[in-house]
């Protein structure tokens, strides 16, 4: 098949040789954003590893399509136009490309692989604006446009910030600029593949004057009075995003009724006294567990289980209801109170 194909009358000529010479290409391309933005950055192994996964390829397949579409209708002289309403030099000479006497010369196959390369001095100008207009450009804002349309089929926000940012409900959250702050770049990270709610950057956290405990403190109270302001945002835009099943509950709280506060006031009383027990040994194996649980409240511990069952001396299931009974413990006594104590 020659690239001449790809400006036949007959659609399914067409058709067929634009797939084979745009589709590896945009393939190449779309990878990085494909496999951020579905993947949580691993690699697309497909149903059995040898082919992308259906998602991937119809992504691919609607790409092509929507480019095959614009260079069809370009062909027939509705060049696209830019800002200024002028026609998109690029496309008129793919246009004169494809059309060229000498496009029934060239072989598709080969004009597919130079595609997929780096631009290269002395290319073809019709290969070069291809790239851009039929490869590259389809592709702007791929991974942030694939983000939000998967948030939005699981019932969260496309835009989680402009919503905080601009809801009447949200307007008691933007009281406190620093607060509101690191909640909305909380989100945001969730949104774009961490599970690390506590995961501030250096730059956010000197931004603000603020040393890392603090932080915390003040995005945890965000955090809570989000979720009783809107607690179907909350679950869809932080809850969704975190890893389910995690040994430590430090984001997800039960609400409180008001007949609960005085008992769980009495409860936390006694949860400090024991922790401050455990607290008051300098380098015992049950202050060294408590530390890392603590640690944990930032940073996902996969390990935690294991090393505490080895500190302990116990075996895996004994080290676990200890440690779920120490995370009881912090919880009700309060986690930035038993993590300043611990040092983290």
């Amino acid at each position: 098949m020659y690239l001449a194909a790809v400006a036949s009358a007959r659609q399914s000529v067409a058709v067929q040789a634009y797939f084979s010479l745009i589709s590896p290409a945009l393939q190449d391309a779309a990878r990085g954003a494909l496999r951020r933005a579905l993947h949580d950055g691993k690699p697309c192994r497909g149903v059995q590893g040898s082919r992308p996964c259906d998602i991937c390829e119809q992504v691919i397949a609607d790409h092509v399509l929507a480019s095959y579409k614009k260079l069809r209708a370009a062909l027939a002289g509705d060049l696209p136009k830019t800002r200024n309403g002028d026609p998109v030099r690029e496309m008129r000479t793919v246009v004169e490309w494809v059309t060229a006497p000498e496009a029934r010369a060239e072989n598709i196959g080969r004009m597919a692989r130079l595609l997929r390369r780096r631009p290269r001095e002395g290319e073809p100008a019709g290969l070069r604006a291809a790239r851009a207009q039929l490869v590259h450009h389809p592709l702007h804002s791929l991974e942030a446009r694939l983000r939000r349309e998967q948030a939005q089929a699981r019932g969260a926000s496309a835009r989680p910030d402009r919503d905080l940012m601009t809801s009447a409900w949200a307007a008691s959250l933007r009281k406190d600029p620093a607060a509101f702050d690191l909640l909305i770049d909380a989100v945001l990270r969730l949104r774009h593949g961490s599970r690390d709610l506590y995961g501030f950057s250096a730059e956010k956290l000197e931004q603000h004057g603020l040393d890392l405990t603090t932080a915390r403190r003040l995005l945890r109270q965000a955090l809570n009075r989000l979720r009783v302001l809107r607690p179907e945002f909350y679950m869809a835009n932080v809850v969704q995003y975190l890893s389910e099943g995690e040994l430590i509950p430090w984001a997800c709280r039960e609400d409180l009724s008001p007949e609960d506060v005085f008992t769980r006031n009495e409860e936390a009383e006694d949860a400090r006294r024991e922790l401050s027990a455990v607290l008051s040994g300098q380098s015992t194996p049950e202050r060294r567990v408590l530390e890392r649980i603590c640690a944990a409240a930032t940073k996902p511990d996969a390990e935690l289980l294991e090393w505490a069952a080895m500190e302990l001396g116990v075996d895996v299931k004994q080290a676990e209801v200890r440690v779920r009974e120490l995370v009881r413990k912090i919880c009700q006594a309060d986690v930035d109170w038993v993590a300043e104590r611990c040092g983290q």
